[in-house]
């Protein structure tokens, strides 16, 4: 078997990493769902169960959602990092022994992870 080109592995790192990028966000929107869905419940409660609630509340802020949020700058730096290195690979003398198709799907990976 042979070796993936470097042209192979730089675009499977971005195209990863952008796969990261939305799962992370994915689990944030369900994350803050969740927390507005708990706050918004628990009319008619009694002091435990609402005690138990407002602490679960506080869990889900503290932990979940501020953690998340948290992965995105260092996320985001190795999303750069791994364009960058894409690049820099398709501007070399090695671009021009590319073929079309590789090098449309590189620029439109770039694009995606610089929208984002």
């Amino acid at each position: 078997m042979s070796r993936p080109s470097p042209l192979a592995i730089s675009v499977g790192s971005v195209r990863r990493l952008l796969k990261e990028e939305t799962t992370y966000r994915t689990e944030l929107t369900n994350q803050e769902a969740r927390l507005r869905r708990w706050e918004s419940e628990g009319d008619g409660e009694d002091d435990e169960t609402t005690g138990n609630r407002e602490w679960a509340i506080k869990q889900e802020q503290k932990q979940g959602i501020q953690e998340t949020k948290a992965i995105f700058g260092p996320l985001r730096d190795k999303l750069l990092s791994a364009v960058a290195g894409l690049e820099d690979l398709l501007s070399s003398k090695q671009a021009e022994q590319l073929s079309e198709d590789e090098v449309k799907e590189a620029r439109e990976l770039i694009t995606r992870a610089k929208a984002g």
